[in-house]
């Protein structure tokens, strides 16, 4: 809990020193928004794949630019002598990052809602948890590779926009991409549910895919990180 309210400290300092950043951030967000709500399909289906990109996008990111930055200002290793692992360093940092991007995702459905008729679906919620949850693993996996190549964060803004189209929210998906990452299954499956085509067994394969994603990259990180140095690190 403190390392969580030592994050959320320092994310709103940065935030107010840095707000032109976020703002722009901000605009973007919404000028892509105006993309997706002026493109063919259901658009419900869409803002949703969106929303759910946009909470996702900072998942994928935040680990990765937590690990180059320690690497490049040559602090990493000094985080062995904080009482919390590098895992919970960069897992809160990635929590941190999922609760300033519901902001935007807030402010990008309301700017929809403006426009469009929305209905609230509790069931949303079901499905971006396990999402968010599959795609951290993702992180940990682009966090791995930052390790080694230490300059990979900063592809991984493209990663991101890749997965923008991978959520379907721009151009359709062909049906064999539905299961081959987290996000694309959860845009499939919502798509599926407001059409009530879902079934039990859908959900259940979102979440094996999402719980399976976690746990192998989770498991990626840990082994890279332990052979990264000399000394074994805990997690």
């Amino acid at each position: 809990m403190k390392l969580i309210k030592a994050e959320c400290k320092k994310s709103l300092i940065e935030a107010a020193s840095y707000y032109p950043d976020y703002i722009v951030g901000i605009l973007t967000d919404i000028l892509l928004l105006v993309i997706v709500m002026n493109t063919e399909g259901e658009q419900e289906e869409k803002l949703f794949a969106y929303v759910l990109w946009i909470l996702v996008n900072g998942v994928l990111s935040e680990a990765s630019l937590c690990i180059s930055t320690e690497k490049q200002m040559g602090t990493l290793q000094n985080l062995m002598i904080k009482p919390y692992s590098i895992m919970q360093i960069i897992s809160v940092k990635t929590l941190v990052w999922f609760l300033l991007n519901s902001v935007k995702a807030c402010i990008c459905i309301g700017i929809a809602s403006l426009f469009i008729k929305l209905s609230f679906r509790f069931e949303s919620f079901y499905i971006a948890m396990p999402v968010c949850f599959g795609c951290m693993g993702i992180s940990y996996i682009l966090s791995a590779l930052t390790l080694i190549f230490t300059k990979m964060a900063s592809f991984v803004s493209i990663v991101g926009y890749l997965f923008l189209f991978l959520s379907g929210s721009i151009l359709s998906l062909p049906g064999y991409l539905n299961y081959t990452n987290p996000l694309s299954a959860g845009s499939h499956f919502y798509a599926r549910m407001i059409h009530h085509t879902a079934s039990v067994k859908d959900f259940f394969i979102l979440m094996m895919l999402c719980a399976a994603y976690f746990f192998i990259g989770k498991s990626i990180f840990a082994f890279v990180f332990q052979r990264s140095k000399q000394f074994k690190w805990t997690y």
